[in-house]
């Protein structure tokens, strides 16, 4: 589904997407990338949200991997796992849009998953095909879905396709908000919106060389974009058309819809990445579909 520009360019939206987009564009004319201050950015922004009202926030290890547990103590609800995004290389569990998802219905279990440089693929996918595993024996397939936006949508993917080649069940649900599938960066909008993103074009090539090591970045285990779909569980999927990496959720789709999965895609007019982080109405509609979805494949449950 198409949704339209909800605010005006001149209104906060168009003023915050301005300024973002010119950081971008001074950064991409030669600002080398500074991987170290952008980690620290990113823990700073974290710290800076509250958690809402009667949601507590524990740290934990599932199969050896750190994890963040969000919970509002309804234990009937389910689990979503979620994997937050930065690209593979910046970005921790209790990240901006991982609030999202806390809105006092299941627990939310945000994996800690190992970032490259350091920790090269298949490091992030071992981490969260780890926990997959483990939750699949205390919560159960048909109460578990999974999560992810940007990066966390992309290695949402490849621990479902890694799950499928194990023939491990499938979740209820998946949810992936403007997910990364194709880290070569081979679709049109790589270059049509470069300049017109909050993603800076150099930068998220550069992450891709670090995340792949030594595999070609079509690799599919690298770019799930290029792997299979068969049966994956019911998809919800959205991202904005100023976004970076646009093609790769059209693409996405269309293969899904091909491997016959039951997938939903709504692209948000003159959004750019990570728009679903912003309290504004774009952001609140892709927030709320996809919890309409969790919820749908979570009901409560007796006892």
């Amino acid at each position: 589904m198409r949704f339209p520009a909800t605010t005006k360019r001149s209104g906060p939206l168009g003023r915050f997407i301005t300024r973002l987009v010119v950081r971008a564009l001074r950064d991409e004319e030669g600002t080398p990338y500074d991987l170290a201050a952008a980690r620290d950015s990113a823990i700073r922004m974290a710290g800076r949200f509250r958690l809402p009202k009667g949601i507590s926030k524990t740290e934990e290890h599932i199969a050896g991997v750190r994890v963040v547990r969000f919970s509002s103590g309804n234990s009937t609800r389910g689990t979503v796992l979620a994997l937050h995004g930065g690209a593979y290389v910046l970005g921790v569990p209790d990240s901006l849009s991982i609030q999202a998802w806390k809105h006092g219905g299941p627990d939310v279990v945000s994996v800690d998953y190992r970032l490259a440089p350091e920790h090269p693929y298949p490091a992030a996918k071992d981490d969260a095909l780890a926990v997959y595993r483990a939750l699949l024996d205390t919560v159960g397939a048909d109460r578990l879905v999974v999560t992810g936006d940007s990066a966390g949508g992309g290695l949402a993917l490849t621990l479902l396709q890694a799950a499928a080649a194990e023939h491990l069940p499938m979740p209820a649900a998946l949810v992936a908000i403007y997910p990364w599938g194709d880290l070569s960066l081979s679709g049109n909008s790589a270059t049509a919106n470069r300049g017109r993103d909050i993603l800076v074009h150099s930068q998220v090539a550069q992450a891709a060389t670090w995340y792949a090591g030594d595999r070609r970045l079509d690799d599919p285990a690298i770019s799930p974009l290029f792997g299979s779909f068969h049966g994956f569980p019911p998809t919800y999927m959205a991202i904005g058309t100023r976004d970076l990496i646009l093609d790769d959720a059209r693409r996405l789709a269309e293969r899904m819809r091909a491997d016959d999965v039951d997938v939903h895609l709504d692209i948000f007019d003159d959004a750019p990445h990570g728009f679903n982080a912003v309290p504004l109405a774009q952001g609140r509609q892709c927030n709320g579909r996809a919890r309409a979805l969790i919820d749908a494949a979570l009901p409560p449950r007796a006892g």
